[in-house]
């Protein structure tokens, strides 16, 4: 996140530094590099002040002062009525103003470096998405989960189908493999909901009998909400109120998620044609992902050649993490949810309106009209589960707060607190707890 210094901000680096404050919890404070907080105050130790050492307005007024008198207030008005107009077109209405008739007019790159010296005219930077870290290398069974989807199976039947894959990284074997609806053959495929994305999981839960440590997805808006953006999405805080970590693999990386990616065709391989509708598929599926993991010799490296559930016996066992349907609700924490958020911070541009938009496409809060235009600050309060609203330059001071929506049980879970817990409709290839194979 970019914020930018002013005045007021460098001369309270020094002060807060003098008062005994870090260069990092400066630099955490007002959201910037512990360099560029070092930077300025070290400038102040030294008597050098804390003005800018680039004299952006100066150099930029430079290009319209060979040209007449009446071009810099002709630009700006044409451009300040058309907010929309790049420097070409402004450049073209320039040269039928009557009264530069015969005048020499500046190019279009002039123009464009002469609206740049007012930050009204210039582009607002987006937002950068936070980088994956570097992945973890899991190094037990239960520990990494990797989920994807096949989108698009044709079916007999003329319809076609979603294929959510998840897989052991370490024990080597497909956790689930599950069919949901996708529309007619042929046609584009809808993208996969974070219910059903959820639902996928639970059936894998159910199944297992246990949570994961983390789920390991590439950077789809249904695993990571809305593209570009750093607030976390649903999935990911679905994960985090049941204690599990979620990993996401670099951007066109797609062997970072290698063990998944060569399941869709393992599993797509040994079922073959032989279904028609969804329901055949599915419980094909079922029938495949059982002797895939408890007959057939596997030639994944850690299996030698034995099927994954006996190379790898600990898949039946409990990570310590037990799980069933009923539970869910009394393993997920809300407080896990609240405390992570709390520890983030995202910036937002205020819209005509005074609203800025967090969490989804329609969920706009209203921050008040004297900000339209700018830039805040946003973060989240946990003691009473408030978004508050900074200003980039006053970061300490409050601007504005608004009750958090989309946040609560219900919506994370898409389970109602009080009633009967979701059971996925999923049927069980085998018991585990007892060892009994269906």
């Amino acid at each position: 996140m970019t914020v930018k210094t002013t005045l007021a901000m460098r001369c309270k680096f020094h002060e807060l530094h003098a008062r005994g404050m870090s260069y990092e919890s400066i630099a955490e404070l007002y959201g910037l590099s512990k360099e560029c907080v070092r930077g300025w105050c070290r400038r102040q130790r030294d008597g050098k002040g804390c003005e800018s050492r680039i004299p952006r307005a100066g150099r930029l007024s430079v290009p319209l002062q060979r040209f007449d008198p009446l071009v810099g207030p002709g630009i700006l008005e044409l451009r300040r009525e058309n907010p929309r107009w790049g420097p070409s077109r402004i450049l073209f209405k320039l040269k039928q103003n009557p009264a530069l008739n015969g005048k020499r007019p500046p190019s279009a790159a002039t123009i464009g470096r002469y609206l740049h010296q007012w930050p009204e005219f210039r582009r607002k930077s987006k937002q950068q998405p936070v980088k994956p870290g570097p992945l973890i290398q899991p190094t037990a069974v239960h520990e990494c989960w990797e989920m994807d989807f096949k989108m698009g199976l044709p079916l007999d039947d003329g319809s076609q189908a979603n294929l959510h894959s998840v897989r052991d990284v370490v024990g080597e074997v497909s956790i689930m493999e599950r069919v949901t609806p996708a529309g007619e053959a042929g046609r584009k495929p809808p993208r996969v909901s974070v219910a059903e994305a959820r639902q996928t999981l639970r059936a894998g839960f159910t199944l297992w009998e246990t949570l994961p440590q983390r789920v390991r997805t590439d950077n789809e808006a249904v695993f990571v909400g809305k593209t570009g953006d750093p607030f976390p999405g649903a999935f990911t805080l679905y994960l985090v109120g049941l204690g599990i970590g979620h990993e996401t693999i670099r951007p066109g990386k797609p062997t970072q998620n290698a063990a998944v990616e060569r399941s869709h065709r393992t599993v797509c391989d040994y079922i073959g044609d032989q279904a028609s509708t969804i329901a055949e598929l599915q419980s094909t599926l079922q029938s495949a992902v059982h002797e895939l993991a408890f007959d057939l010799p596997s030639r994944a490296k850690g299996c030698a050649g034995q099927p994954p559930v006996v190379a790898h016996p600990d898949l039946l066992q409990p990570t310590g993490r037990p799980y069933r349907p009923e539970h869910e609700l009394a393993l997920f924490d809300l407080q896990r949810v609240d405390s992570y958020l709390a520890t983030l911070t995202w910036q937002r541009t205020v819209g005509k309106n005074g609203q800025v938009c967090i969490g989804g496409y329609h969920c706009y809060y209203s921050v008040g009209r004297a900000y339209a235009g700018g830039d805040v600050l946003v973060r989240f309060d946990p003691t009473d589960r408030h978004f508050v609203f900074y200003q980039p330059e006053q970061p300490e001071h409050e601007i504005g707060r608004c009750p958090a929506r989309g946040l609560d049980v219900e919506s994370l879970t898409g389970l109602t607190p009080g009633s009967p817990s979701y059971v996925p409709q999923q049927l069980e290839l085998f018991q585990l707890s007892q060892g009994v194979y269906c």
